[in-house]
């Protein structure tokens, strides 16, 4: 009897080592962080993620983009401080510095009306005030997995005020993004070849700032980067059945339409078993494919995506952004949001920083290939067709708003493909560049983030000296601050001692 709970114990954990276990906890700790220091509606499209949960709640029907988001939110952004990116609104709504400028009196007096702010608005439409309208509802265009699993929550928290259902939320997200540490992990277990590497693809995930600062707000970006995961895991294990990849691919498709880029990963990756590969594909359309025939009735784009543009619009657009040469900014753009972005406010690091960290990400991405290009096809294929499809949305950006860039942060549900292929590449230097990911994430929260949002600095001109003031001023409880710290340090110093005990 002991024998075979021997037995069943060495299954457990050689299916995921203590160590994993204890690299996917330290990111949870460390989202959480992120959860309770970002302000409310800091993260990016935030509002208007939640209106679509509070719609599904109020009228049990999909949302579209002329629907009104509901006088809760509405009022909210009227009383508490709003990204950056958000200032050429106008009053009554102030971004940060607006607000942290105002006396502080009146200051206590928005807190006090938020505080008071009934929960019974969550069911009223907004209206127009004083000449203002509403914010417009533009994430209607989502597709809906994830706020059907958030709409309990939502339902069931809804006596608490705004700020905590939000947190709530957030928390939810942060635990669909964290399923990418165990199931890339077990990705790269699979490989031969890179499989002693494993340990580090799970740290550098858990590390990776761009991926903390994306999976702690509400959003659907969250389940749609651990779906990807789960999808990885399932391309790289020979066992797998076309029942089973039919099945995450509809999943991944209804909770995000930029994950329709798996449909054809999944025919490259099984070109060998093209009756399989056409299996899978038939059960991921049948249980996701209605909602983008859905959005061909209503008289919108396939994906719903609003920049989408022809094929021959968009070819042109490629064309111009390469001739100028403009797909450099571009191209800057998408790694520097993807590395660290300071949330909606799009904070930044010093270029040095961006600099230094993508060059050695590049390098190891380039390394990894070189060396294993064979045994790592499946997360190859999954990085291509990612970058393919941000290089695509970019050319729509430049189409409709001239702009030649998209934001990185879109790249991440590939994060996992790409640190199997980091990994790969720099071996034991993957410890170094952890640490370096680890000082990025101190640094830019302590001396850009909180110092900003706390209004004690203004746009990228914090300090790290700061920080206890602005933990103070942003209530983050001062246990959590120092959660943070120690978990970010932790894991480098845990992805060394794994080394050094392996040497052993």
């Amino acid at each position: 009897m002991n024998f075979q709970a021997n037995r069943r114990s060495r299954r457990y954990h050689s299916f995921l080592p203590a160590r994993i276990w204890i690299f996917w906890a330290l990111f949870l700790v460390r989202g959480a962080f992120y959860s309770a220091m970002l302000p409310l509606w800091e993260g990016w499209d935030e509002y208007a993620h939640f209106a679509w949960i509070q719609h599904w709640n109020e009228h049990g029907t999909l949302p579209v983009a002329q629907d009104r988001i509901s006088r809760e939110i509405d009022d909210s952004m009227r009383l508490t401080p709003l990204a950056r990116e958000l200032r050429w609104i106008g009053a009554p709504y102030l971004t940060h510095e607006q607000w942290w400028a105002l006396p502080d009196a009146e200051r206590e007096q928005r807190r006090s009306e938020m505080q008071r702010l009934p929960p019974s608005q969550a069911h009223l439409p907004a209206v127009e005030s004083n000449g203002h309208r509403p914010f417009v509802f533009y994430e209607a265009q989502q597709p809906p997995l994830f706020y059907w699993l958030a709409a309990p929550l939502v339902r069931l928290s809804g006596s608490l005020r705004l700020s905590d259902r939000v947190f709530l939320v957030r928390l939810l997200s942060l635990l669909f993004t964290s399923l990418a540490i165990p199931f890339t992990f077990l990705a790269a277990r699979k490989t031969s070849g890179v499989a002693g590497v494993a340990h580090w693809v799970a740290g550098l995930l858990a590390i990776a700032p761009g991926l903390a600062i994306d999976g702690s707000r509400v959003a659907n970006d969250g389940l749609a980067i651990g779906l990807a995961a789960v999808f990885l895991w399932l391309m790289m294990r020979v066992e797998t059945t076309w029942l089973t990849a039919g099945l995450v691919l509809g999943l991944a498709m209804l909770s995000k339409a930029s994950l329709i880029v798996l449909a054809p990963v999944l025919l490259v990756l099984w070109c060998r078993r093209p009756k399989q590969a056409v299996l899978a594909i038939a059960v991921g359309l049948a249980i996701g494919g209605w909602w983008y025939a859905r959005n061909l009735a209503i008289g919108v784009p396939l994906t719903g995506w609003q920049e989408s543009v022809p094929l021959g619009t968009l070819a042109v657009s490629a064309a111009q952004l390469i001739r100028s040469g403009r797909w450099i900014n571009g191209a800057q753009t998408v790694a520097k949001s993807f590395t660290w972005f300071g949330a909606w406010s799009f904070l930044t690091l010093r270029t040095w920083m961006y600099m230094a960290l993508e060059g050695v990400a590049v390098a190891g991405m380039v390394a990894g290939i070189a060396r294993y290009r064979s045994q790592l096809r499946a997360p190859i294929v999954l990085t291509a067709a990612f970058a393919v499809a941000i290089a695509g949305g970019a050319a729509a950006y430049n189409a409709v708003h001239g702009i030649p860039g998209i934001p990185g942060w879109y790249l991440w549900p590939a994060g996992g493909a790409m640190a199997i292929l980091i990994a790969a590449g720099l071996g034991r230097f993957s410890i170094a560049f952890a640490v370096m990911l680890a000082f990025t994430d101190l640094f830019g929260a302590a001396a850009r983030m909180m110092p900003y949002y706390a209004g004690l600095a203004p746009w990228n001109h914090g300090s790290v000296a700061q920080v206890a003031e602005a933990a103070a001023r942003l209530r983050v409880p001062f246990w959590l601050l120092t959660a943070w710290v120690a978990g970010t340090v932790a894991i480098p110093a845990l992805m060394f001692q794994g080394r050094a005990k392996a040497r052993m």
